[in-house]
C-alpha cells in the first residue's frame, strides 16, 4: 500500500543523495575558464533572448556546481532532459576534467538523436532550466 510506495521513494531519494558527487576536489579556475569561453555562449544560443529573472542562488562554489549539475542533468516535469544539448555536454566534458574522482554523467547519444530529431521545440520549463543555469554559472563566475 502507500506505506510501502513512501517508504521505497525516500530510499530511492537517499540513494541519490549518497551518490552525488560533493565538488570539493575541483580545479575551479579551471572550470571558470571553460565556462565562459565554451559553455557561456552555447547556454546564450540555447535561451535567445528568454527574460533571465530568477532569485535561484548558490553560495559556496561546491554548492554552486551541485546545482549547476542537478539543473543540467535531472529531468523534471515539462523539461525531460538538457543532457543532449551542447552545453550539457561540456559541461559534463569540464567537470569530468576539472574534479578529481568526478566521473561524469552517462549520455546516450543514440537515443538521443532519436528524440532530437522528433522534438527541436524549447519548451517554457527548459528555457526556464537554462535561465537557472545561467544564474548559477554567473555566480560560480563571481565567487571562484
Amino acid at each position: 500500500g502507500f506505506p510501502i510506495f513512501f517508504r521505497k521513494i525516500f530510499i530511492l531519494q537517499l540513494v541519490e543523495l549518497v551518490l552525488t558527487y560533493n565538488f570539493t576536489d575541483c580545479d575551479f579556475k579551471n572550470i571558470k575558464d571553460i565556462y565562459q569561453d565554451v559553455i557561456h555562449p552555447e547556454l546564450n544560443v540555447y535561451i535567445n533572448g528568454v527574460s533571465e529573472e530568477t532569485f535561484l542562488k548558490c553560495i559556496f562554489i561546491p554548492d554552486c556546481l551541485i546545482k549547476i549539475e542537478h539543473f543540467t542533468f535531472k529531468p523534471i516535469y515539462g523539461c525531460a532532459s538538457l543532457a543532449k544539448e551542447t552545453f550539457a555536454k561540456q559541461t559534463n566534458a569540464t567537470l569530468s576534467l576539472g574534479c578529481s574522482g568526478y566521473s561524469g554523467i552517462q549520455i546516450n547519444n543514440t537515443q538521443t538523436m532519436k528524440k532530437r530529431r522528433k522534438r527541436e521545440v524549447k519548451t517554457d520549463k527548459c528555457l526556464e532550466q537554462v535561465s537557472y543555469l545561467i544564474e548559477l554559472w554567473r555566480r560560480f563566475s563571481r565567487i571562484s
